[in-house]
């Protein structure tokens, strides 16, 4: 029997849709969610006879950051099972063709990321599990990968000090719910705090802030600059930053505790000490001390729409947009490498490596919405990631080129769409999967590949990840 096994992660399924008064706060959209589905309903076509298909969803299925009431972690598991019956009933074409594919006997193996950790609720897993329907399913929780011969696959979440996920805690507060007990306090990791605490408050007039990956503090130069009033929300990033620190890894890039909760905090990151410095001087604050001040700054949407005169929008916009480039080769400066698809940074490298080392041939991830292909070693073992099928955030190609005459006039550009409420054309969707073939278990080969329902299915080309650059 040939088996086909396809992965994909960091659907981000949920959030409330946009209305003329309301931004969305869906990172994927409703043509998104129309492309999973067809995904998933061309996965059906591939079965036969003589090849099992198996679709693995690699953490973040869906997003309850993204749903009110807004929590960085949901304890509640009739609150958290309220929340998913609002996402399922959002994204129905999803969950229906999911529920074909099961019935088509076709085997799916569900992980958990870091925007679902509820999902291992008991409330909320029986829920997911009723909704998708019965047949060959798997959930995978408690800090476990999926393991297959020489195939390893994980969110990877575990490697990233903003989102380790304390699996203990979790355990903790099943065991408390299990016996109608009132479970322990969690707040989820620092990345979730993250948006809970600043981006969620940001997102109501710049939905497109969570749509710029990584996250982290390389978008608070960004965020200076459109809203300079969001620099008091430094001290809330800076500690989070130190939190985030706390968690320990070793050598080899794995955390120390197994439980993933964090030991004695090092000195921070130095590039988050420079981001933040950075911000300070976008948003036009040479002291820190006088943070305060800077409470009820006007945002430059506001003073974009408030201008009176097209000279005064000119004017706001020349000076916007040298002070976005700065901030946006502030973020590229130091994430310049994740945007190449052979390129991965040391985080997630570095433990993928290990596992190569430990025999495995084939090691995926997800997390980091941006789709990889890496050769980790001599012998062939590959590094794959997953990508996201979230909508992401376009950047000028001249921000990356170095054209500062054409990326100010793009960026310019860019201001007048966000003035008139026309982000569309900065959003795009890059849906790519993995795909491990096998033939009686033996691994024949391994890739990333981009869906388009009206096109063949193609693998990424190599390089820079194309659909980012405007």
């Amino acid at each position: 029997m040939k088996e086909s096994i396809y992965v994909i992660s960091d659907l981000h399924l949920g959030g409330a849709e946009g209305t003329d008064k309301t931004p969305s706060f869906q990172m994927t959209s409703k043509e998104g969610c129309q492309r999973l589905a067809d995904f998933v309903q061309y996965l059906v076509a591939q079965k036969s006879s003589d090849r099992d298909i198996h679709l693995i969803i690699n953490g973040d299925f869906v997003d309850f950051l993204a749903e009110e009431s807004f929590s960085s972690f949901t304890k509640d598991s009739n609150t958290a099972r309220d929340k998913l019956s609002n996402i399922i009933s959002t994204t129905k074409e999803v969950w229906k063709n999911l529920g074909t594919f099961v019935k088509s006997g076709a085997r799916l193996t569900l992980l958990l990321g870091n925007h679902d950790p509820e999902l291992c609720l008991p409330e909320v897993k029986k829920l997911l599990l009723d909704t998708i329907g019965s047949g060959r399913v798997e959930f995978i929780y408690d800090n476990q990968a999926y393991t297959e011969g020489l195939i390893l696959i994980e969110h990877g979440n575990r490697y990233d000090s903003w989102n380790v996920i304390s699996h203990g805690a979790l355990r903790a507060i099943r065991s408390a719910l299990s016996r109608r007990e009132e479970p322990i306090d969690y707040a989820g990791p620092a990345g979730s705090q993250l948006v809970y605490k600043v981006m969620n408050r940001l997102k109501l007039k710049y939905p497109f802030v969570d749509l710029l990956k990584p996250e982290g503090p390389g978008i608070l130069p960004i965020l200076a600059v459109l809203d300079p009033g969001s620099i008091k929300e430094v001290p809330k990033l800076a500690a989070l930053a130190a939190r985030s620190h706390q968690e320990r890894f070793d050598v080899n890039g794995l955390p120390i505790d197994p439980q993933n909760i964090g030991g004695e905090a090092p000195t921070r990151l130095k590039k988050d000490d420079d981001l933040i410095k950075l911000a300070y001087e976008l948003a036009g604050m040479g002291d820190p001390a006088n943070i305060s001040a800077f409470t009820n700054v006007k945002d430059l949407l506001t003073r974009l729409i408030e201008a009176t005169t097209r000279a005064a929008k000119q004017v706001i916009k020349e000076q916007a947009s040298g002070l976005l480039l700065k901030a946006f080769r502030g973020f590229t400066d130091t994430h310049r490498q994740t945007f190449d698809v052979n390129v991965e940074v040391e985080p997630y490298q570095t433990p993928a490596k290990k596992a190569a080392e430990r025999g495995f041939k084939v090691i995926i991830f997800g997390h980091t919405h941006l789709v990889k292909r890496v050769t980790l070693n001599n012998q062939g073992a590959l590094y794959l990631n997953t990508g996201t099928w979230a909508d992401l955030m376009k950047i000028p190609k001249a921000v990356f080129d170095g054209q500062e005459d054409v990326a100010k006039k793009d960026l310019s550009r860019f201001l007048t769409d966000l003035e008139d409420g026309n982000l569309g054309r900065w959003r795009c969707q890059i849906p790519s999967f993995a795909k491990v073939e096998l033939d009686a278990g033996r691994l024949i080969h391994a890739d990333v590949y981009l869906f388009d329902s009206h096109k063949p299915i193609q693998p990424i080309p190599d390089g820079r990840l194309t659909g980012l650059d405007y």
